[in-house]
């Protein structure tokens, strides 16, 4: 086992050694044909080369010329201009006392984006065994006529105890093959992108399916920014959770293995911002009162290993689905979707694809991607690339619920995940409750019907015990039949870990699960 691991840590040292022992010029992998650059920026490009060579970076789009000198170890880094989206352009790179410069082919300047996560990131547009994707078969039809504009940089490399320079990929154009095999939510969400802005989308994609996520950010960060709201004893298990020596068994579990092998090395490239979809394990493993913490934490590492001080790169997350678990009548999933909410609390530049009427029951990778990525097109369109898209930048959610005037429920207004709900009683003892929602555009229900029965709602007494309970739409608002639950306090919706919960937007985005109760 040790052995293993020394392997590993020299591992991480090996570029720089082997380009300054043979005098050779190296570039890391996310730098290579095909490659997408992000427009209007300063894009960094660095590498390897003998220790105080001169370095000359020229791009083709501009008759300047960047220059570098190798440090100690061998690396060096110039910051080269971007134009507006366009190409395909050449990037040239030279070394002094370096016969052969490296060029690099058919370089594109448009929008990179990093997606991550575990497995329903990870999730192919093919899809897996007996899981398939819907609209898989359109998209990979028509995937040529995309190939150059859509383009992927697919790291699949395992986990390392040690931060790594370089991983074993390249860029690719999305040739029906290729695109049949990357990531379901970010092809999605790469094609709605480059459909409506008209440029070619560079996506870096490295989820590894069912890993936790402190493997995704170094311990310090941990300490620093997620520590103080986690118990003690929890905190030391996470810390405590060890990786096999073998990099590629086993979903990763030990804090900054997947930091060190899969972001490490194309940390700071240039790019526009993180899509993020993962937490079905940190639902399993119980972690849901303290993951916002963890999940802010690793954006603060993320953005911070970018040089983004000023919280300029969004970062879009998706709430997990609806899923059996091991119990489809149990809250977990509940509590946990009001946990990731409460993110949008603590993360600057945040915001949510919501799936709560996109679960299977049997799957927890449900085949409904592109919907979850249009979800992410739609926030990145309004908020990133200032398009009014007429379709919203947010998501529905409840904002005022009126309970009946003879309740004993407690009015004033409460917190929840993100937003606030006033709690009110109405004027008169009439057994219903009036759920208001804000964010709508053009209301709730059904595309033809002015009102119709809606799944979901239940509704509790001072005893505490849910019933379930009629409720229908009428335009921007739920209205709930109580009758049946003696004084109502209490309203949840879609709280189970399973449900066929169905209440939608007259677009069709889903509502994500509340509650008004603190319970």
């Amino acid at each position: 086992m040790k052995k293993i691991i020394l392997i590993l840590v020299l591992s991480a040292f090996s570029a720089a050694m082997a380009a300054q022992e043979a005098g050779a010029l190296k570039l890391p992998a996310v730098f290579s044909d095909h490659m997408v650059l992000q427009q209007m920026s300063q894009a960094p490009v660095w590498g390897w080369a003998a220790k105080g060579a001169k370095v000359v970076v020229e791009p083709s789009w501009t008759g300047g010329r960047y220059t570098a000198t190798a440090d100690d170890s061998g690396r060096w880094e110039v910051k080269v201009q971007t134009p507006s989206a366009g190409g395909p352009y050449s990037l040239k790179v030279s070394a002094k006392g370096v016969k052969k410069a490296i060029v690099l082919q058919d370089v594109m300047i448009g929008e990179v984006w990093l997606c991550s996560g575990q497995s329903n990131m990870a999730l192919s547009l093919i899809g897996g065994i007996s899981q398939g994707v819907e609209g898989a078969y359109d998209a990979i039809s028509e995937a040529h006529e995309y190939a150059g504009r859509i383009r992927f940089f697919s790291i699949n490399a395992g986990k390392a105890f040690t931060p790594q320079e370089d991983v074993d990929c390249a860029w690719t154009h999305t040739e029906g093959p290729v695109a049949a095999e990357v990531s379901a939510v970010a092809y999605f969400f790469a094609k709605r992108l480059t459909k409506t802005l008209g440029v070619t989308v560079g996506v870096i994609a490295n989820p590894w399916g069912g890993c936790l996520l402190p493997p995704w950010l170094t311990e310090d960060y941990l300490d620093k920014y997620a520590k103080a709201g986690i118990p003690e004893d929890k905190y030391q298990a996470i810390l405590d959770r060890r990786d096999e020596p073998d990099p590629n068994r086993e979903a990763p579990r030990q804090v900054a293995t997947l930091y060190n092998s899969r972001l490490y090395p194309v940390k700071g490239y240039a790019l526009r911002g993180f899509v993020w979809y993962q937490g079905c394990s940190e639902l399993i493993f119980g972690d849901i009162p303290y993951y916002d913490k963890l999940q802010a934490a690793m954006v603060r590492c993320w953005r911070d290993a970018w040089g983004d001080t000023e919280n300029k790169l969004p970062f879009y997350f998706t709430l997990i689905a609806p899923y059996g678990y091991s119990n489809p009548e149990g809250t977990a999933r509940g509590y946990f979707v009001e946990n990731q909410l409460s993110s949008l609390d603590i993360i600057p530049n945040s915001g949510v694809a919501v799936t709560e009427t996109l679960g299977d029951k049997g799957c927890i990778h449900p085949g409904r991607k592109k919907e979850v990525a249009d979800q992410f097109a739609v926030l990145a369109l309004e908020n990133v690339y200032g398009i009014k898209t007429g379709l919203g930048n947010g998501f529905a959610h409840p904002d005022v619920v009126t309970f009946p005037g003879g309740s004993d429920v407690q009015t004033g207004r409460i917190h929840q995940s993100g937003y606030d709900i006033d709690i009110r009683k109405g004027d008169d003892a009439a057994p219903r409750i009036v759920v208001h929602f804000t964010d709508t555009r053009i209301g709730l229900g059904h595309y033809s019907d002015y009102g119709f029965p809606v799944k979901g709602f239940e509704v509790a007494g001072p005893d505490r015990v849910f019933h379930e309970v009629p409720a229908s739409t009428l335009w921007d608002s739920v209205v709930i039949d109580c009758s049946s639950v003696p004084d109502a306090v209490a309203v949840r919706y879609a709280f189970h870990n399973w449900t066929e919960a169905d209440l939608k937007t007259s677009l069709g985005i889903p509502v994500a699960s509340f509650r008004t109760d603190s319970w």
